[in-house]
């Protein structure tokens, strides 16, 4: 009997991992420190970081997790770089 649920694991395990191969799937906080890796430090990315930096600390003033007001603060850093890069072009 338990072959059958470790068959059927396995491949609801296979079919997540392949969804969320294929949709790029990641969290904002991996999303943003893989951008600020690749990213050459400009005005964009300093604006990026200044805008992580002062929601974080809010968030944190506010009483909410570290990990919680991190990914607050990479969410709205995101949108800040994209809105950035988009007003460059």
């Amino acid at each position: 009997m338990r072959y059958p649920i470790f068959f059927f694991v396995f491949v609801l395990a296979v079919v997540v991992g392949l969804a969320m191969m294929f949709t790029n799937y990641s969290n904002p906080v991996d999303r943003l420190n893989g951008l600020m890796a690749d990213e050459p430090i400009d005005d964009c990315y300093d604006n990026t970081m200044e805008a992580w930096f002062i929601e974080f600390n809010e968030s944190q003033e506010e009483g909410v997790t570290m990990e919680e007001a991190d990914q607050k603060a990479a969410k709205k850093a995101l949108n800040q770089f994209e809105e950035c890069k988009t007003s460059d072009k």
